[in-house]
């Protein structure tokens, strides 16, 4: 009986350590996602603001 659960003692402990290598590569996936997601904001509002001044100089031409 005794080796058995020598064996699953050695199994709970891969397990821990998958666990924890799984919870610090969930931590880099969501640092990654908070600067995409930051990244891609300041794009749109860049794009926004330089849309804009063209659509004033566009309806000056025409008008």
């Amino acid at each position: 009986m005794e080796p058995r659960f020598a064996e699953l003692e050695t199994h709970l402990k891969y397990i821990r350590r998958d666990m924890d290598e799984v919870r610090g590569d969930v931590k880099s996936i969501k640092h990654r996602l908070a600067y995409a997601a930051g990244a891609t904001a300041v794009v749109l509002g860049l794009l926004g603001w330089v849309a804009n001044s063209r659509f004033d100089q566009l309806v000056t031409l025409v008008g």
